[in-house]
């Protein structure tokens, strides 16, 4: 009970500072535009903070995944075995599982290690990118300690009629493609997006795990991906039906790691592939708002390790993993008066999991049943202060409900002044893997738990805008992967992480005669330790304390300058940090120019990309090298 007694004490001397401009007279004149309260929030995110990812960095993306795109965000720690292998996001210090994902509200998390693999997931430049923090993600599901990525179609009232085609060529057998089509008129619209990412990945790195360090030649590590969208949208008078639809292919080779590149070799492989389907149908008047949803899903992943056995190759895994899923909610918005709104949703989430290692003749079959309720008001006190009350109802065919409750307030102390802060329980289920995985599944496995505060305060100009955020997070039962006695891990239930700190985040806008310079920085300062019965960890591994990134961007008549900086703290690499490898402090630099001309209605651009300007030898995941200096080249052109 100590820790949800600091929770509250921290909450309720946040609640008092909230009330501190009730009372200030001196703030009743700045409160004089009613256009402030805009509907659409108490709809999609009433009083949460949704941050809408900076489209520069998509519309100029070719070869981009999100996870690149989202490691400029504050708070998130992106982990990368390198470019095309397995990519992870976490928030805030948690577990990459306790991010939760979604594609126009289906969520699409595996359910079999809870995660996702960013590096499957292109960035396509006309695609929204939203981030919803700590509590704020309980607007759309639970389960989310750190945090919510959604990853929506295009929005079609921004959208007219186009053909796009993006190519790139780059170091390292590096081969992009990009097509997007958009059609349509008022009543349907239509967009197909193609996205195809290949290369060799062979590029050269200083090994470090080998005495002497020698210049060595990353081998093993091809890889291809590619990507099919289509969305389809139909209004119709106060109805708009929708329709999207992704097919996503990817092959890829995994080197091996660099204290094993004297060892036999092997060749290890891994194919995924998926398809989805989702369709909405939404129906809207004045002060109510209906919407029903219906989504398919099923997804393959094969993975094969073979290794010489003198000169004879011999199989020693060959696993076939097969997830299908299918996704229903309906969610309903109601003005109970102009200053009272009711939001209501229920979801109904089923998955089926077959996994089978042909070698070992082992693996499990396994259908799960989710139910999400969730209903929440939303006070809106004239345009200065506003109070949303959410409560979630969450039913997993394998343990018992939950009942997960919220609060969340937001201060308009002065026009260009906003304050948020919340507090709110959560609850999330272990995965399948770490239930019946063979060997090592754990079925007494309890679901994780966590209480989670935070205070953001935003101030924002017509061309700058500054938002400070605190938070603080205590997660419960905490699930473990361990190794056992017989030689395999198994997971348990042995953690209470405790992660807090801050986030800032700037934007500066700035026209001088025919420049136009744009400044966005981040910096995130989080500690996050772990206690596991009687030890306390350091800091958990690969999570800087202090991290940072900045971008200037400078236009000038038909010319973009753009000047990246990513900046990562010392991290440790294990749980226990006197035994702990040390990844040293990185720097990363990266730099693009581009010209682009118009044509009437068409534009031709070259972009010429420079990453890792000052040659940086360097791993984000201990032993996994990552590229030095390389560049490449981008032609697109649009009509």
């Amino acid at each position: 009970m100590i820790y949800i007694n600091n929770i509250l004490k921290i909450f309720i001397l946040q609640c008092i500072l909230l009330t501190f401009p009730l009372f200030l007279k001196s703030q009743i004149d700045t409160i004089h535009l009613k256009e402030v309260e805009v509907k659409e929030l108490y709809f999609n995110s009433p009083n949460t903070n949704k941050h809408q990812i900076d489209n520069f960095r998509l519309m100029h993306s070719v070869s981009a995944n999100i996870g690149e795109i989202l490691s400029y965000e504050p708070g998130l720690n992106v982990k990368t075995f390198g470019d095309g292998s397995l990519t992870t996001v976490s928030f805030r210090g948690t577990d990459a599982s306790h991010t939760k994902v979604d594609w126009n509200g289906m969520q699409i998390n595996s359910a079999m290690n809870g995660q996702i693999d960013f590096s499957l997931i292109p960035a396509l430049p006309y695609n929204n990118l939203n981030l919803f923090y700590g509590a704020n993600s309980l607007i759309t599901s639970s389960g989310a300690f750190g945090g919510q990525v959604s990853f929506n179609s295009p929005d079609f009232n921004k959208l007219s009629p186009f053909i796009e085609i993006k190519q790139e060529v780059g170091s390292f057998g590096l081969y992009n493609s990009y097509l997007g089509v958009s059609s349509g008129k008022k009543y349907l619209k239509s967009i197909t997006q193609l996205s195809y990412h290949k290369s060799n990945n062979d590029f050269k790195y200083f090994n470090n795990a080998v005495l002497p360090t020698q210049e060595m030649t990353q081998q093993s590590a091809d890889f291809n991906r590619i990507n099919i969208f289509q969305d389809l949208i139909y209004k119709k008078n106060k109805n708009e039906f929708s329709l999207h639809y992704w097919q996503a292919n990817a092959e890829r080779q995994i080197p091996q790691i660099m204290t094993n590149v004297f060892s036999s070799q092997h060749i290890e492989k891994q194919g995924d592939k998926s398809s989805r389907i989702f369709g909405t149908w939404n129906y809207q008047r004045k002060c109510f708002d209906l919407t029903l949803s219906e989504g398919v899903s099923v997804s393959e992943l094969n993975y094969n390790l073979e290794q010489y056995s003198g000169t004879n190759l011999v199989t020693y895994i060959n696993s076939k993993s097969n997830e299908k899923s299918y996704f229903s909610s309906v969610s309903t918005n109601f003005c109970v008066t102009n200053n009272v709104h009711l939001n209501s949703s229920i979801k109904y989430d089923f998955r089926n999991v077959n996994i089978y290692e042909q070698k070992s003749e082992v693996g499990y079959n396994v259908k799960n049943n989710v139910i999400d309720a969730m209903v929440n008001l939303d006070f809106n006190k004239g345009n200065w202060y506003n109070v949303t009350l959410l409560s979630r109802f969450v039913k997993n065919q394998n343990f018992e409900p939950a009942i997960i409750p919220s609060v969340f307030f937001k201060l308009l102390p002065m026009h260009d002044i906003v304050i948020k802060t919340s507090l709110s329980h959560n609850t999330n289920y272990p995965n399948l893997n770490a239930l019946y995985y063979i060997p090592g599944g754990n079925i007494y496995l309890k679901p994780e738990n966590a209480w989670q505060s935070d205070l953001s305060v935003k101030y924002q100009k017509i061309n700058n805008e500054t938002e400070l955020e605190f938070f603080y997070n205590n997660v419960t039962n905490w699930i473990l992967w361990q190794p056992t006695q017989f030689g395999y891990w198994s997971p348990n239930n042995v953690r209470n992480v405790i992660s807090k700190g801050l986030q800032i985040k700037t934007i500066c806008n700035l026209k001088v005669n025919k420049f136009i310079f744009n400044l966005h920085g981040a910096y995130t300062f989080n500690i996050a330790k772990a206690k596991d019965k009687e030890f306390v960890s350091e800091q958990l591994p690969y999570l800087p304390i202090h991290a940072g990134t900045a971008s200037l961007r400078i236009r000038y008549l038909n010319y973009e300058f753009c000047f990246d900086e990513l900046i990562y703290g010392t991290r440790l690499t294990s749980n226990y940090g006197s035994y702990s490898h040390l990844l040293e402090p990185l720097w990363l630099t990266n730099l693009s120019i581009m010209s682009f001309v118009k044509i009437k209605k068409s534009k031709l651009s070259v972009e010429f990309k420079l990453n890792n300007l000052f040659n940086t030898n360097y791993q984000l995941i201990l032993w996994r090298p990552m590229p030095m200096r390389n560049a490449s080249i981008v032609l697109s052109f649009k009509i």
